[in-house]
């Protein structure tokens, strides 16, 4: 007597397809969140979400010792990394403005890519001059400097702080120089480097460097803006812990020396609210975001397989001291993500290596 084949039942291929559903969902990689906080005092303009929703943010993900090298990922739960195919190990990242929208560039070693976030997709820019790792990118309005169809590089000239002219002996054991602090104030690119030599600024109009300290820039890192001559940095003086600083630079007609004169001011806080952090990211007049990467140590193979991204949303207010100019800052909202790519291990120790808004 044949074996009478089983029925299947109702419901049953539905299953089986939501499991490899749920699996193929599972191999891909993904940002999700796993908690969402809550504000803890309204704002007077907008809220923290609605701002967000309004002006995004990408990270950037650089990989273990998989190839590509680096994903991109906008900030939202259920966000897919998209590779960045001409991604290299050594590269910084920043956004522009361009006529065409906004862009992201990388840019390291010899070699260049341009990724539009409106469309997801990327191109490769005109080889560089010269090979760079790690560079310092400093976007001004719309220049990178010059980013359009027609992509160019050409040399500018070098900061007055930057050993341009060795002597014999130097030149054998030349000195090494790293950018520690940098912030675009109005029209100039001001710039300070690890040895104490003073605060130097380009000015991008007349293309020119002058002096404008002789004390390096308080802080470390780049200063990110908020609106009204505002930035928020990381003091040096306390650690890294960031500070609000308002930041000018008078020009040569305005000043007594007949030069240009830069002046900073740490502006008092009546809050306890900035929160140590790895990333800075202004969102716009009077909000900013941070970022800081959780992980576990991966141990000798150093193959990290997710990590966790909290990302906090604050905005600036008055302070009740007018006199004083001092800010209250206030902390909006938290959410927390996890991040996690089965297909390629991430960097460690931070595999997130900047956190862009366009």
């Amino acid at each position: 007597m044949p074996t009478p084949t089983p029925t299947p039942t109702p419901g049953s291929k539905t299953r089986r397809k939501d499991k490899n559903a749920a699996a193929a969902t599972r191999a891909r990689a993904r940002l999700t969140r796993v908690r969402r906080g809550k504000k803890n005092k309204a704002s007077s303009g907008p809220s923290g979400e609605a701002a967000a929703a309004k002006q995004p943010v990408y990270l950037v993900v650089e990989h273990g010792v998989e190839d590509p090298t680096h994903s991109i990922l906008e900030v939202a739960a259920g966000a897919a990394p998209r590779p960045l195919l001409y991604g290299r190990r050594g590269m910084s990242f920043a956004a522009v403005g361009t006529r065409y929208g906004p862009r992201i560039v990388g840019l390291g070693l010899d070699r260049n890519l341009i990724y539009n976030p409106e469309t997801s997709k990327e191109v490769e820019g005109p080889p560089l001059l010269d090979r760079m790792a790690h560079p310092i990118l400093i976007p001004h309005g719309g220049e990178l400097f010059d980013l359009d169809e027609n992509s160019g590089w050409r040399y500018l000239p070098p900061p007055p702080i930057f050993p341009c002219r060795l002597n014999p002996l130097e030149y054998r054991d030349p000195p090494e120089v790293q950018v520690a602090a940098y912030a675009v104030v109005g029209s100039h690119i001001l710039l300070s480097v690890q040895q104490e030599k003073g605060t130097c600024a380009f000015d991008v109009v007349s293309m020119e460097w002058e002096m404008v300290d002789d004390r390096n820039l308080p802080f470390i890192g780049q200063a990110v803006p908020v609106g009204g001559h505002r930035f928020v940095a990381c003091s040096k003086a306390r650690d890294g812990a960031p500070a609000v600083y308002y930041i000018e630079v008078f020009p040569p007609g305005t000043t007594s020396t007949g030069r240009s004169e830069l002046s900073i001011i740490e502006l008092p806080v009546k809050s306890k609210g900035i929160v140590p952090r790895q990333h800075l990211c202004a969102m716009g007049t009077g909000r900013f975001s941070s970022f800081d990467i959780r992980s576990v140590d991966p141990g000798p193979e150093a193959k990290l397989d997710k990590a966790r991204i909290v990302h906090r949303s604050y905005s600036l207010e008055e302070g009740d001291d007018a006199s004083a100019n001092s800010v209250v800052v206030v902390k909006e909202q938290r959410q927390i993500y996890k991040l996690r790519d089965p297909s390629c291990h991430l960097a460690y120790p931070s595999p997130v290596v900047a956190a862009l808004t366009v």
